[in-house]
């Protein structure tokens, strides 16, 4: 437990320090997610402590996703008719739940009901990373890896179940660390699937404290004389 602690000690520090990190409250990213041979574009806004909202596009279709971290994650999809938000399916919104999370479990800690455990030092393509086993509201357990130089999460691992029944690792890689207004956040995300590469997603641009309403991340209530516009 105190090495898991210092390791996230040292890891804020590394990727800003505790008043940079405290300060940076919210962000909008644009950039391109490559997954199934389809290319989708998207607008990310994403706020402290768990509110998220997700709008991606292509082919003049989109689908807009999010969550205010109180009511359950909600989408509305464009190309479905008729169009109405709902909420989403429960499995896509447990990991929609998991990753609107705005801080990395090394700085939320036990604030956000993380507990952290020191797993070792394990290789991964001649590269020593060191492990921290977390779980996540005595429900979720999965783990990170930080390059031992730079001590930036570089990887994660978790093992979920799919729709079908399927246990599966899921594996995603952090780079292209860039700095965002004093905070270093990763640039390219991909995701392995039992070792096969699933989705990879480029952020083109990162905005920090951008201006938002509070309602953006809510699902929008019915109106009386029908579905709520987006």
């Amino acid at each position: 437990a105190d090495r898991a602690a210092d390791l996230a000690r040292i890891h804020l520090e590394a990727i800003g320090g505790k008043e940079r990190v405290a300060a940076l409250s919210a962000m909008r990213a644009t950039g391109q997610a490559v997954a199934g041979g389809r290319q989708v574009r998207f607008t990310l806004l994403a706020a402290r402590p768990d509110r998220l909202r997700l709008e991606t596009e292509n082919g003049g279709r989109t689908l807009v996703q999010g969550t205010d971290g109180v009511e359950p994650p909600w989408e509305f999809d464009t190309g479905t008719w008729p169009p109405k938000y709902r909420e989403m399916a429960e499995s896509s919104a447990r990991v929609f739940a998991v990753d609107a999370e705005f801080d990395d479990p090394l700085v939320a800690d036990e604030t956000r009901g993380y507990t952290l455990e020191y797993a070792g030092e394990v290789e991964v393509g001649k590269r020593k990373l060191l492990r921290v086993l977390v779980t996540r509201k005595l429900r979720e357990t999965f783990s990170v890896l930080l390059d031992d130089e730079t001590y930036f999460i570089v990887m994660r691992v978790d093992h979920r179940t799919s729709p079908a029944g399927r246990k599966l690792q899921v594996v995603t890689h952090f780079d292209d660390f860039r700095p965002v207004a004093g905070v270093l956040l990763a640039h390219r995300i991909t995701v392995a699937v039992d070792g096969q590469a699933s989705q990879q997603t480029k952020i083109v641009r990162i905005e920090a404290n951008p201006e938002f309403k509070p309602e953006q991340f809510s699902r929008p209530k019915v109106a009386v004389s029908g579905e709520a516009k987006p």
